[in-house]
């Protein structure tokens, strides 16, 4: 299970972390970065793909995109 979301440079965020749990709701104003989150989570599970859209390359280009994550593996 991933614990913890850590958005070192990712659309709007630096250095941003997130914990996570089994059942985390995610809420707030728009333009608050919850679809940029959520896509930062699907990256680290899939790989940042080349063209994406939205791009989120807002602050930090393309190349130097950094996610992060503390996983929990099963049995410790």
């Amino acid at each position: 299970m991933i614990q913890k979301l850590i958005l070192e440079d990712y659309g709007k965020f630096k250095g941003r972390e997130f914990e996570l749990g089994p059942f985390t709701v995610v809420y707030g104003p728009n333009e608050a970065g919850k679809s940029t989150a959520f896509a930062a989570y699907l990256d680290l599970l899939y790989g940042i793909r080349a063209l994406q859209e939205p791009n989120y390359a807002v602050l930090h280009p393309y190349p130097t995109l950094r996610i992060g994550a503390r996983v929990e593996l099963a049995g410790g």
